[in-house]
């Protein structure tokens, strides 16, 4: 319906004033939107993943290459082929690193006459002597393995753990028989061996459940019960498994008493064989005294879950391209590392 011009400026002037009015209460209405902080949320610690790692024949020539060794570089040796000493990559090992001081520095060298020597005494066939087995091959990873710590700390071969002997003790091997003329034989099948190396070898994987409890400031686990109670968890050292076997003995001979089921967890609770002596570890026996099921649980729960992840396995191709595998042995034995298989090759 037609409007008078005086009725459309009246209309006009309202919504006008509408208009307006919206634009004020839009104004005071509107509240700026503060940013809600984020909470960083705390991701559990997973071991880093395992790189290919080169092989001790190619660090050999990547040491060779570049003129000299860093043991020649800081200790002033020589080196040429396989004499000198040879850097590992700490990260290179099975434990990664993480239970060393941060700087950790690994040497080895190839073992020499008197080395292979005193291995060639070994008897790995008899049950009876497993200790003296043990003894020899701490008896090579003492000869032939240097460890430094940085700053003015002393290394000493000991404070290697468990786990990362057996991949060194193989480093040392590869070294030794730099040209591959001894290959390590693995039996695969029912007639058949293949050669193996360190790199082929999974030597442990630390569950997740258990890495999450890592601290990278103490280079342990750290578990804390709701209790209160903490517990801290070693990776065992070449030295406190060393220094609790020969209390076993010596109590054993001495037909004296000791806590044996203590003794099978105190490997993994003991931080540093060097503040190790019987009355501080019979201390530590006295205190475990007051241990409930809660901390003996957990303890035996994380003893239990590293002692099967570090079973060693062998991982290889079948003839199909397919990834098998298997539970490591090798043809000859452990004493096969330092021996050569069929020493009548060796004539004329």
């Amino acid at each position: 319906m037609p409007t008078s011009k005086e009725e459309r400026e009246a209309i006009n002037a309202y919504v006008s004033s509408l208009e307006g009015q919206d634009r004020v209460q839009g104004e005071a209405t509107v509240t700026p939107v503060t940013p809600t902080p984020q909470v960083p949320v705390q991701e559990p610690v997973q071991a880093p993943p395992k790189k290919k790692q080169p092989t001790t024949a190619e660090l050999a020539r990547q040491q060779r290459l570049a003129g000299r060794t860093e043991a020649e570089a800081n200790d002033g040796l020589k080196y040429h082929d396989n004499l000198g000493y040879l850097t590992i990559p700490v990260e290179s090992l099975p434990t990664m690193g993480l239970f060393y001081p941060e700087g950790t520095r690994i040497l080895i060298r190839a073992a020499r006459g008197e080395e292979i020597k005193h291995w060639s005494t070994m008897n790995d066939q008899d049950t009876a002597q497993l200790s003296q087995v043990d003894d020899i091959l701490n008896y090579i990873i003492e000869k032939c393995v240097t460890v430094k710590y940085p700053g003015t700390i002393p290394g000493n071969w000991k404070d290697l753990k468990d786990i990362d002997r057996f991949y060194l003790l193989l480093a040392v091997r590869e070294f030794t028989f730099l040209d591959g003329d001894n290959e390590l034989m693995v039996p695969i099948s029912e007639g058949k061996d293949i050669p193996v190396t360190k790199e082929m070898i999974d030597f442990i994987t630390i569950p997740d459940e258990i890495m999450q409890h890592y601290s990278k400031e103490e280079r342990c686990f750290v578990f804390t019960l709701k209790t209160g109670r903490t517990i801290r968890m070693h990776i065992p050292s070449l030295g406190a498994t060393a220094w609790l076997k020969n209390y076993a003995q010596a109590k054993s001979q001495a037909r004296e008493g000791f806590d044996t089921d203590f003794i099978l967890y105190a490997p993994m609770l003991i931080a540093d064989f060097r503040g190790l002596s019987q009355r501080a570890y019979e201390e530590m026996v006295a205190e475990s005294q007051l241990w409930t099921v809660k901390e003996w649980s957990l303890i035996g729960h994380v003893r239990d879950t590293l002692a099967a992840a570090a079973e060693p396995k062998l991982k290889y191709e079948d003839e199909n391209g397919q990834e098998v595998t298997i539970p490591l042995t090798f043809r000859g034995g452990i004493k096969a590392l330092f021996t050569i298989q069929d020493p009548l090759s060796i004539l004329c």
